[in-house]
């Protein structure tokens, strides 16, 4: 929830910077306001996720590069740290910090975006098919191996910085037939066979 103060200038910015930053809370009843509170969780977890893996690559890049080309600091890091390079030592907390501060903000990212998922499966067919194109059925305990499953095929995905490329890609990865056949509903199914 956003406060009045805050939500005042989100609108300044709106109107000046010609943006369109939300200042309402979601009506998660509300197909396209659901439709929308998930793209924005699918995004924001999609980026964290990335900025986490990021940060890991480097932290492990970074020590690596201390090991080759300031070897005797690598070594007082672990043996003497008080005796290592101050620079360097500062260099390989700070980025610890980072890592750990996104991996938190990730898991976090996750949470919400599991939240909204659950909303979404748990809606009405029709609302389903208008925001993620397909029906899911899937029972209750099995919700959370499920999205267990979809967190782990979406590390796979291919990143994308922009909130419908982000979206696309998810819909692309719910499409790949990676969760179990019985949990999805195909929509021509329900239908009349097609009279051609």
């Amino acid at each position: 929830m956003v406060d009045y103060d805050v939500a005042r200038h989100i609108e300044i910015l709106n109107k000046y910077l010609g943006m369109e930053h939300r200042v309402e809370d979601y009506n998660l009843a509300d197909t396209s306001d659901l439709k929308e509170a998930l793209e924005y969780a699918v995004a924001a977890y999609r980026d964290y996720d990335h900025y986490r893996n990021t940060l890991g690559s480097l932290v492990e890049n970074y020590d690596e590069s201390v090991e080759h080309f300031d070897t005797a600091s690598w070594v007082r890091m672990t043996r003497a740290p008080d005796d290592a390079d101050g620079l360097v030592m500062d260099c390989a907390g700070s980025l610890s910090k980072a890592y750990h501060n996104f991996i938190d903000l990730a898991d976090r990212a996750e949470r919400h975006l599991a939240l909204i998922l659950k909303i979404t499966l748990t809606a009405p067919t029709a609302t389903q098919l208008e925001i993620l194109g397909k029906s899911f059925d899937i029972a209750p305990s099995e919700i959370d191996d499920w999205l267990d499953g979809l967190f782990m095929a979406l590390s796979y995905a291919d990143y994308h910085r922009s909130i419908p490329d982000n979206f696309e890609e998810f819909l692309a990865v719910l499409d790949t037939g990676w969760e179990e056949d019985e949990h999805l509903s195909d929509p021509a199914s329900d239908s009349e066979p097609l009279p051609f």
